[in-house]
């Protein structure tokens, strides 16, 4: 039959208090049976769920979805699955804070340089881009000859996100220095150019082929984030000025 147990045994194994136990049952989270006596009793797989439980809590699923997604008929339960669509949350998450520090940089970078700040550019730039899901993109619908060369060209998901910092970062750059008037003979804008020209060198590596795809992704946007693609319209212009001025100079 395996091991019963009490809520205080559970609490004392889980770490987990009796009141979120009891609260769990009533809320049919994790559904104790009762003795004899009324009291709540759990077996050894309630434990091992428990455990679920509290970790799917920690990475950030709220009761209800854990209700959903890994309680009801947990042993069909695609829990791989459940784990890659939060991966994809908490690092939507972990870029929107990184957005808010490339806009805190870019600030300081026209402040340093003497240029005015446009403030409610950024701002509403950086409320498009607080709402960019990055699990949007594992539904890009791209051509089975561009997966086979951006897997060339990212052999993890490290490197994705690295070039994806990168484009946002240099695009926001550019979107604001276009605001501010910054000079295209400036060093912020040959900073920029030299960075854009780096990132394509770094991702293509001269490969025509892998150029082309990206081109192709950058013609698709209608499949981008909103706030993406608010901020390359954003950006856009000043950046193949500053491009074509620094390739013929």
């Amino acid at each position: 039959m395996g091991m019963k147990y009490s809520v205080k045994e559970m609490s004392e194994l889980s770490g987990v208090t009796p009141r979120t136990i009891q609260y769990y049952d009533n809320e049919g989270i994790l559904k104790a049976k009762r003795n004899e006596r009324g009291h709540r009793v759990y077996t050894e797989k309630q434990l091992y769920l428990l455990g679920q439980i509290t970790f799917f809590k920690a990475i950030g699923f709220s009761l209800s979805e854990i209700k959903e997604q890994l309680v009801t008929d947990v042993e069909d339960t695609d829990i791989k699955g459940t784990l890659d669509y939060q991966e994809s949350v908490l690092y939507s998450q972990k870029e929107s804070i990184q957005a808010k520090l490339d806009g805190v940089t870019v600030v300081k970078e026209l402040i340093n340089k003497g240029y005015e700040t446009p403030w409610e550019l950024l701002a509403y730039l950086m409320r498009s881009l607080n709402e960019v899901e990055m699990h949007t993109w594992k539904k890009y619908k791209f051509t089975k000859e561009e997966s086979m060369l951006f897997q060339q060209v990212f052999s993890s998901e490290k490197m994705v996100l690295d070039f994806y910092n990168t484009f946002r970062k240099l695009s926001l750059q550019a979107a604001a220095y276009k605001a501010s008037k910054v000079p295209i003979e400036s060093t912020l804008a040959e900073s920029l150019a030299n960075e854009w020209q780096e990132m394509v060198r770094k991702a293509t590596n001269d490969d025509e082929q892998i150029l082309n795809a990206f081109q192709s992704v950058d013609q698709n946007r209608e499949q981008w984030n909103a706030g993406e693609r608010l901020l390359i319209k954003k950006a856009e212009d000043y950046l193949e000025e500053v491009l074509n001025y620094y390739q013929t100079n």
